[in-house]
């Protein structure tokens, strides 16, 4: 990743893909998880 597309994902100027959150976690040598969970007000 180019330094101005994580400067706009830390400044919450932009909605990550899934894709662009792996490749983040690939470059940083680390895991990505991702879980759904029931919500608190969930019937």
């Amino acid at each position: 990743m180019i330094q101005s597309a994580v400067a706009r994902l830390e400044a919450g100027g932009t909605v990550p893909t899934l894709t662009v959150l792996e490749r983040l976690a690939r470059a940083l040598d680390r895991r990505l998880d991702v879980r759904f969970t029931l919500r608190a007000d969930a019937t």
